[in-house]
């Protein structure tokens, strides 16, 4: 059973873990589309490199918002919006899956390890597959312009969430 404390501990917890994993989320989108190849290869490894280090960052956050959502609340009594919001936030949150997943592979299956920042490395276990990674970094890119749609049902369904219970 829920205390009075929790209550009042929940909401602005679970608001500030929801700004946070947007906030990652749009970070680790702006960094991606920063990858450019027509800039030059220098800029485009820097630009791959950011990208991956926050999106390593952003990873945990997004996931912890949204296992805080989906595991929270009593599903028996829920709305109707409740159900759309449970049902966008496992949309989303098997992008995001999918995204953390192809992410490294695709790294990795261009023969690289994958750096985070310059704090360390995890080496490629499958070394160099160049028609792996065309098809899983195509697939990486699609999900990822994907996830901005899902997020801003997901931040739309929370603003109005929040306005109907005021």
């Amino acid at each position: 059973m829920k205390t009075a404390n929790t209550i009042s501990l929940a909401a602005p917890l679970s608001l500030l873990l929801f700004l946070a994993g947007l906030a990652a989320l749009f970070w680790a989108f702006m960094t991606g589309t920063a990858i450019d190849p027509e800039k030059g290869r220098d800029a485009m490894i820097a630009a791959i490199w950011n990208h991956v280090g926050w999106g390593v960052l952003a990873a945990p956050t997004l996931l912890i918002y949204m296992s805080w959502r989906l595991f929270a609340g009593n599903s028996s009594r829920a709305t109707l919006m409740e159900k759309v919001g449970v049902a966008l936030l496992l949309a989303l949150a098997a992008a995001l899956v999918f995204l953390i997943v192809t992410g490294p592979i695709t790294v990795w299956t261009y023969g690289s390890a994958l750096k985070v920042f310059d704090w360390f490395a995890i080496p490629s276990p499958t070394g160099k597959a160049p028609a792996l990674h065309s098809f899983v970094e195509q697939a990486h890119v699609y999900v990822a312009r994907l996830t901005p749609w899902l997020a801003g049902a997901e931040l739309a369904l929370f603003a109005v969430s929040s306005v109907q219970r005021k």
